[in-house]
């Protein structure tokens, strides 16, 4: 039979706790799943070819932003497009040419292509994007089109015409 007081090299007594037992085999299987995939930093996937890049998107002054980190990336190697109402951006960060002649202790830069794909507000003008690539981030604005306000319609009323009930009346005199 297991004993519910745990076994602790340094003689430590303690309880036994089930939820314990349960976050450690979580951190096993994420560790098992990130050496699996390649993904142990921010969510990349390097060693598949694949990445994806970090992504800020605000508002401000009437003005939809999205940022992209892409450091290591050429801009000549970036392409953004407007498809109806879908903001695509598209690229490529490319390894070094001697990759294969290194011998590694530490691989976390992912390299790749990757794309991303935003709704826009509907009635923007695509001629009005605008993007910027500095330092190594991406900047696409789109002015957001102004809403129409909400107009009030007045609502009419008329008095019931009292035709109906004087016809009545005359019948019966």
């Amino acid at each position: 039979m297991k004993s519910i007081i745990r076994w602790d090299p340094f003689r430590t007594m303690r309880a036994w706790d089930p939820f314990d037992e349960m976050r450690t085999m979580q951190r096993d299987m994420d560790r098992l799943f990130d050496r699996l995939l390649g993904t142990e930093r921010g969510g990349e996937v390097g060693r598949l070819g694949l990445w994806l890049p970090s992504i800020e998107s605000y508002t401000k002054e009437g003005k939809l932003f999205i940022k992209a980190e892409l450091p290591g990336v050429d801009p000549k190697d970036l392409d953004v497009t407007i498809d109806d109402r879908e903001l695509v951006i598209k690229g490529e960060r490319k390894a070094e040419k001697d990759e294969k002649e290194k011998d590694y202790t530490y691989r976390e830069i992912s390299y790749g292509s990757f794309e991303r794909r935003f709704l826009i507000p509907e009635g923007v003008k695509t001629e009005d994007l605008k993007a910027a690539f500095a330092n190594g981030i991406l900047e696409v604005s789109v002015p957001i089109p102004e809403v129409p306000k909400a107009k009030k319609i007045e609502i009419k009323t008329e008095e019931p015409k009292k035709i109906a009930a004087e016809t009545t009346v005359k019948k019966a005199a």
